[in-house]
């Protein structure tokens, strides 16, 4: 069966918001074990690249969902 690969970048309004919300991520990123996804998650200037691999349909959603609400959460916190 064929694995499921995809990017998504998601641009920020500076450079500073970016940094934050990535940093704020990443120990998540580092900590969650993902069996059936792969995800590389990195910072390029104001945007955040998110590169995956995923088994099957399920595991993409469920990754990417997870990882867009990490990131929705802490852009949220830096507009406090």
């Amino acid at each position: 069966m064929s694995k499921i690969r995809g990017s998504i970048e998601i641009e920020f309004p500076n450079e500073e918001v970016a940094r934050v919300v990535y940093e704020s991520v990443l120990f998540e990123h580092k900590t969650v074990p993902y069996r059936r996804s792969k995800l590389d998650f990195s910072l390029n200037g104001s945007k955040i690249i998110i590169n995956f691999v995923a088994d099957d349909n399920s595991a993409l959603r469920g990754t990417i969902n997870s990882y867009l609400r990490w990131i929705k959460v802490a852009l949220e916190i830096t507009e406090l």
